[in-house]
């Protein structure tokens, strides 16, 4: 046998190996199913004040995810809220450092569905631990000359407006939250963008 007829045959053991992985891999693709239920997670920035404190902060999400109906455009989420803040930029207040720890409640809706687009929005309540540092400096005509710890609990109701993507044969779904709002007890507010990753359950 020359050395173009061992080269063929080689050509034609590759390319049948390729086919039949190929054949596997969308079989196991098609046979792969998801719970409804599923871990959240997410990352973005927001801008915080309380009764003593400001600050603008970089905040991480956490939680569980329930999906209910035919199609799943209901879903529940219990959810874990963590974030540092900084007044950076805010001339009015005194130097300060502090983190917040807030525990959810969330019922998000899709109220507009298209394919693996939908339009999501959600309603629900928390509590909030703010805690920190109160510095020296800052506003002149506030006589901040000493420093102190601080610790607060507040608690509310949320909404939020985003865009969400979500195919149903793959294992992650994508949503944007450009709109997300807390409002609590003690002048808390807490206005943050985030991005989200739901990474769903296998069966």
């Amino acid at each position: 046998m020359n050395n173009v007829a061992i080269t063929n045959k080689l050509k034609q053991c590759y390319l049948s190996l390729f086919t039949v992985l190929i054949m596997c891999y969308q079989s196991n693709a098609q046979e792969v199913e998801f719970k409804r239920s599923s871990i959240r997670t997410g990352i973005g920035i927001g801008y915080n004040e309380g009764k003593r404190e400001s600050g603008f902060g970089i905040i991480y999400s956490i939680g569980w995810q329930k999906s209910f109906g035919k199609k799943n455009k209901l879903r529940l989420n219990p959810n874990l809220i963590i974030g540092g803040f900084l007044p950076l930029g805010i001339t009015d207040t005194r130097d300060q450092f502090y983190r917040i720890t807030s525990l959810g409640f969330n019922l998000h809706y899709d109220i507009i569905k298209y394919k693996a687009f939908s339009i999501v929005t959600t309603g629900g309540g928390f509590m909030n631990h703010s805690r920190g540092l109160l510095g020296t400096d800052g506003w002149p005509e506030a006589n901040n000359n000493y420093s102190e710890y601080f610790s607060a609990l507040y608690f509310g109701g949320n909404v939020s407006l985003g865009i969400r993507f979500d195919r149903t044969n793959k294992r992650l779904a994508y949503e944007i939250r450009p709109i997300s709002i807390q409002f609590g007890n003690n002048y808390f507010s807490l206005g943050y963008i985030m991005f989200g990753i739901d990474i769903k359950s296998k069966k």
